[in-house]
């Protein structure tokens, strides 16, 4: 009866034994300072003082020795998240670029104008100065179309005689056929100035209203506060 029981006590103390050592076992990894907690790929969890080099590149915690995550290291970024990061932060470094831009012109859009009207002069006044320059192209251009006639008309009298055209009337007519090309040259690129300058002012007259407006909403609006 006696040996019975001591085996019993014996089997009792074993099985304690065993418990602690379990216990022990799993919450060993929790008692260092720097333990690490992962996932593998089967979604088994590991713990360890160890973060094994296959890891390294793989989300996993860091947790202090009370059980506390101290720190969540993300899966490493792939070289095309990494690409597609970058490019993302060139966009939002040029839309802060331009709404910079955008706000300092408006200030001066305010600062220099007075009225809508006063726009519509500047803008009336460039139109102007661009028409003055087209017309004098134009006298310029009428005067080297004259030039050249003469000087085809000059050759067409020498071939009908049956004479030689001299080399230097060629020469004149290439050299007036030039110029011409220049100024035409010239006349097209004052009118293209010309549109993109009345859709520069159409653009900012319509956003100069809507400042204005907005200014005169908050005037309004601290006025009765």
């Amino acid at each position: 009866m006696g040996a019975e029981i001591a085996v019993k006590r014996s089997n009792i103390v074993s099985l304690a034994f065993v418990i602690i050592v379990m216990v022990v076992s799993v919450a060993s990894p929790l008692s260092n300072a720097n333990a690490y907690r992962w996932v593998d790929a089967k979604g088994q969890v590991h713990y360890s003082d160890y973060l094994p080099p296959q890891e390294v590149d793989k989300a996993y915690s860091i947790i202090n020795k009370e059980g506390v995550t101290i720190n969540t290291i993300e899966k490493a970024k792939t070289r095309e998240q990494l690409a597609e990061e970058q490019q993302l932060q060139h966009e939002r470094a040029e839309q802060e670029q331009l709404a910079h831009k955008r706000a300092t012109y408006d200030h001066i859009l305010l600062d220099t104008y007075s009225r809508v009207s006063d726009l519509e002069e500047t803008r009336d006044r460039y139109i102007a100065t661009l028409e003055q320059a087209i017309k004098v192209a134009q006298r310029k251009l009428t005067d080297l179309n004259h030039n050249l006639e003469k000087v085809k008309r000059s050759s067409a009298n020498l071939e009908r005689e049956g004479k030689m055209v001299p080399e230097d009337i060629g020469k004149d007519s290439a050299n007036l056929q030039s110029q011409i090309e220049r100024e035409n040259s010239f006349i097209r690129a004052q009118r293209s100035q010309q549109t993109e300058v009345n859709e520069k002012f159409a653009i900012d007259i319509k956003n100069y209203k809507e400042l204005k407006s907005a200014q005169q909403k908050e005037n309004s609006g601290n006025a009765r506060n």
